[in-house]
């Protein structure tokens, strides 16, 4: 049967799809590359890269103590990485605390 939200769902679908660009044109939002943070003795993020693309959902789990509140202050600009870069729209970005703009 065709009728009702699950025909609605497919339409939504394809239309998102349509107006999201795709291929080499496509840019990340915001990009981590080889992002390293150290506490001491403790390791507490080790070479994390990631793309974020404008429009996405994303989620950040994992075990306690994985590195989910270092890395999410990182991004902040919260905690300083030891070692990566960080770029917002292809641009690389240097925090010197969190209230840089």
């Amino acid at each position: 049967m065709t009728d009702g939200p699950e025909s609605d769902r497919g339409t939504e679908q394809s239309s998102d799809n349509a107006r999201r660009p795709e291929g080499p044109a496509r840019v990340p939002l915001l990009e981590l590359r080889g992002i390293t943070k150290r506490f001491g003795a403790v390791q507490a993020l080790t070479d994390v890269s990631l793309k974020v693309y404008a429009g996405e959902v994303l989620a950040l789990v994992g075990d306690n103590g994985a590195g989910k509140s270092t890395l999410i202050k990182t991004i902040a600009g919260i905690n300083l990485p030891d070692k990566g870069e960080i770029l917002f729209e292809s641009h690389p970005v240097h925090f010197s605390g969190p209230r840089d703009p």
